[in-house]
C-alpha cells in the first residue's frame, strides 16, 4: 500500500457531504489564540474586566508602556473582535465584548 492510500477500501468522508469553514471565518478565529498570546494583551483584558471603560492614555499611565505600544496591542485585540473601540472627541476608549472572556481562557487551561 502506497503512502496516499486510505486505510478503508472506500473514503468514508467526501468533500460533497461536509461543510468547511470559510476563509474569512477561519482567519477571525485564529487572530483570537495570536491575541491572547501576549501578556500585556492578557493584562489589558484583565484591566477591562474590572473597568468597562479605559482609555489609551489610562493604559499607557496602567501599564507604563508608549502610546504607539498600546495602541499596537489593542489593535491586534480589536482585530481579533475581543475589545470595541468608541471615539470621544480626540480619545479613543475599549471596552471587552464578551466579559467572560478570561473564564473562558482559564477553562481552557484547566
Amino acid at each position: 500500500m502506497s503512502k496516499r492510500e486510505c486505510i478503508t477500501e472506500q473514503p468514508r468522508i467526501f468533500k460533497k457531504d461536509v461543510d468547511l469553514l470559510g476563509s474569512d471565518k477561519l482567519n477571525k478565529m485564529a487572530s483570537v489564540p495570536n491575541a491572547l498570546s501576549d501578556p500585556i494583551r492578557l493584562q489589558i483584558l484583565y484591566l477591562l474586566k474590572q473597568h468597562e471603560d479605559i482609555c489609551t492614555c489610562e493604559f499607557q499611565e496602567l501599564l507604563d508602556l508608549s502610546q504607539s505600544k498600546v495602541s499596537y496591542h489593542l489593535k491586534i485585540l480589536l482585530d481579533a473582535g475581543l475589545v470595541k473601540r468608541e471615539v470621544i472627541a480626540n480619545w479613543r476608549h475599549y471596552s471587552l465584548i464578551n466579559k467572560d472572556i478570561l473564564e473562558k481562557l482559564e477553562h481552557l487551561m484547566s
